[in-house]
């Protein structure tokens, strides 16, 4: 369903001095739907790289939409119009796509129309793989952004897509509730330190799951195939001892470390362990991902502050430093030598 709170990116492809007024149009038809336009206004002619640029857009834009008139348009290396280059590039990544043509071929000026005839055979075999998928005919510029309007509206309604939203709106209120729930056990677990008089230094809390006792954690797998099956999205699980937790996660906080770093590492051990066994996951992608869920790293996080293992860092930050740091207790200092230190192999000297 369509939503003011997301912003879709919705991205435009056609010729483009054919069709300036007709853009112009599609554009503020956008704006109007508070989407987000992209096409190749914002791409430096000349550029090297052009490509790669173009494509990134692509990827990560929600829709997108083609708009065809009389011409095929400047062509690749290829000698395929960057225009169906984009589109096919579209299709290949599963993006909801939508065509728009003209009514009537033979009422646009000879002056907006191509010469050669290899260009108007091209575009006829263009137009109609267009339109073997969705596809909307448009009069003029006026038409085609009401068009856009109306056909984008069921595009978003029949292929719901991830969207964007401000940073401020993106958590979810579950999420909200999670982390609710993890400061406060955190809170009452620093509590019962107090009132018990143990310190944070002393041995760690064995009453908790710890050492080769196993957790699942919970991902999401992504990335584009290359195999053809455009962008994947697949949730599973790792299953992980709380030792080799320990062992990931406790080098790095033996000064002290920011949360969101301390998850990035978590996330790189989890995607290659997913790469180096690929049973049960989608491999051969490129921009591949694994992020461990919100639950998963709060019970993580929680686990390791109950077993004494880790504590808030005290070190000053910047004002605009808002992170929450971590660090080893001695506890934890301990565990971790314990875990990691490689003991000698040589004989001792009496």
């Amino acid at each position: 369903m369509y939503s003011m709170d997301k912003r879709y990116q919705v991205f435009i492809s056609s010729t483009f001095v054919d069709l300036i007024d007709e853009r112009r149009e599609v554009m503020q038809a956008l704006l109007e739907m508070d989407c987000m336009p992209a096409g190749m206004e914002l791409f430096p002619a000349g550029n090297d790289d052009q490509w790669t640029l173009i494509k990134g857009v692509i990827e990560q834009s929600d829709y997108y939409l083609v708009v065809l008139g009389g011409r095929y348009g400047s062509v690749t290396a290829e000698g395929v119009s960057y225009t169906e280059k984009e589109y096919d590039y579209a299709i290949e990544l599963g993006i909801p796509v939508m065509g728009f043509v003209p009514a009537d071929m033979d009422g646009i000026p000879v002056g907006k129309t191509d010469k050669s005839d290899g260009a108007a055979q091209k575009l006829d075999e263009f137009r109609a793989k267009v339109q073997n998928r969705m596809t909307k005919e448009w009069k003029n510029a006026e038409d085609l952004g009401s068009k856009v309007t109306r056909g984008l509206l069921h595009l978003i309604k029949n292929n719901p897509r991830p969207g964007w939203v401000r940073g401020d709106q993106a958590m979810t209120s579950e999420t909200k509730v999670q982390i609710a729930e993890f400061e406060a056990k955190i809170a009452k677990l620093e509590k019962q330190e107090i009132e018990t008089g143990k310190s944070a230094a002393s041995e760690i809390d064995s009453s908790f799951a710890h050492g080769q006792e196993e957790v699942e954690v919970a991902l999401v797998h992504k990335g584009y195939s290359n195999r053809g099956y455009g962008r994947v999205e697949e949730l599973g699980d790792l299953k992980y001892t709380w030792d080799e937790i320990m062992e990931v996660l406790g080098p790095f906080m033996i000064d002290e470390a920011p949360e969101p770093s301390l998850r990035r590492t978590f996330n790189s051990h989890m995607l290659s362990e997913i790469q180096a066994d690929p049973e049960g996951w989608t491999d051969a992608m490129s921009n591949e991902s694994a992020e461990i869920s919100d639950k998963s790293w709060g019970s993580i996080i929680v686990q390791l502050r109950a077993l004494r293992l880790i504590t808030t860092g005290t070190k000053k930050r910047t004002v605009s430093d808002k992170a929450v740091y971590w660090k080893l207790t001695q506890a934890g200092d301990d565990y971790l030598v314990a875990l990691r230190a490689v003991p000698s192999s040589a004989p001792a000297h009496g």
